[in-house]
């Protein structure tokens, strides 16, 4: 069968079933059945011996709401393509800014100490590492299932990455930037969200207590009264931005907020030098 053919049929499967960009699904899904480029999947070359079976498994797990980076085992984020499995969150692209956040501080100091707390695959961390080779990166997780995939993707870029297991930050003892995407969902509120997020992505990822912002002042509190890093930024929820600024201002720091390409207050930040 010719590849966009195939597709079509998937597109016309996960359409019925209310999957929303079925069209866009259906080509990804196609081409990791069948190893063809995108080139080659537009010039509608052959799927290839084998490749409607493997897209068939694909479409039944999907139609179960398994997530696609799930199924085709990668992501792209910031330009880069990260192994991802039901360990750790899929990357969003979202959480670039909280990146663009970091490097645009270190611009100021390349040498500075990074740590990334709550690391998950490692996207942040190995992001800003290979942006900022000078950088001394560490990325921090409480999770073992997410070390085990942040270390692939380390060893995949080559990034100059440290990798410790711990709560929160406390595992480190200083920090010139610290970058956090930690859980932020009220506790009552992942019932609500999509199946693929609520099914399959795991909830010590998710789980952010009664407001969602149960790891993220612990966080805060941290760098305020021991850590004192010269910037530290908080990937938050809808809502919380003005709740967390103000938290870091008790706390002797200058908070700021930056939107995401949406207009949504999407990273806290806070400077205590």
């Amino acid at each position: 069968m010719r590849a966009r053919a195939a597709a079509a049929r998937v597109r016309a499967e996960l359409e019925a079933a209310g999957i929303p960009d079925a069209a866009i699904e259906a080509e990804v899904l196609t081409r990791h059945a069948s190893g063809l480029s995108r080139a080659a999947y537009f010039a509608d070359a052959p799927a290839g011996d084998g490749a409607c079976a493997r897209l068939a498994g694909l479409v039944e797990r999907r139609l179960r709401r398994e997530p696609t980076p799930y199924l085709t085992g990668t992501r792209e984020f910031h330009g880069l393509d990260f192994l991802v499995g039901p360990g750790a969150l899929i990357p969003r692209p979202e959480t670039e800014l909280l990146v663009e956040v970091g490097l645009a501080e270190l611009e100021r100091e390349p040498a500075a100490v990074v740590v990334d707390v709550g690391t998950g695959c490692g996207a942040v961390a190995v992001a800003v590492a290979d942006a900022t080779p000078d950088a001394r990166v560490v990325a921090t997780d409480v999770s073992a299932d997410a070390l085990r995939i942040a270390a692939l993707n380390v060893a995949r870029h080559g990034a100059p990455v440290a990798l410790v297991r711990g709560d929160l930050a406390l595992g480190v003892a200083g920090a010139d930037i610290v970058l956090a995407n930690l859980p932020y969902v009220p506790a009552d509120a992942i019932e609500g969200l999509q199946p693929e997020v609520r099914g399959w992505e795991p909830h010590v990822a998710l789980d952010g207590g009664g407001d969602g912002l149960d790891l993220v002042r612990r966080l805060i509190e941290d760098c305020g009264t021991r850590l004192r890093p010269r910037l530290a930024a908080f990937e938050v929820g809808l809502g919380q931005a003005g709740i967390v600024a103000e938290l870091a201002e008790s706390l002797g720091a200058k908070a700021g907020i930056a939107h995401d390409l949406a207009g949504w207050e999407r990273v806290v930040t806070a400077r205590w030098r």
